[in-house]
């Protein structure tokens, strides 16, 4: 993953974030094999990397992150 794509990006300010408790992988509904297993929440420090590795839909990894926050308003 190229440190300055949109992705690598996002990854970093939602681990910065105090407020984000948990980061979500959401893939689509017709997601291949490889990008359907990986969706799920995750601890912000096991948050895996996007692109899915081997990912074998015709459209390439379409997946994406969401923060869960824990506290929405300061």
């Amino acid at each position: 993953m190229h440190e300055l794509s949109t992705t690598a990006v996002a990854i970093k300010e939602y681990q910065a974030n105090p407020r984000v408790g948990i980061i979500r992988v959401h893939v689509n509904d017709d997601a291949c094999p490889a990008c359907a297993q990986l969706q799920g929440a995750y601890p912000k420090d096991k948050v895996p990397r996007l692109p899915v590795e081997g990912c074998s839909h015709k459209d390439g990894c379409r997946c994406f992150y969401a923060p869960a926050l824990t506290e929405i308003f300061p």
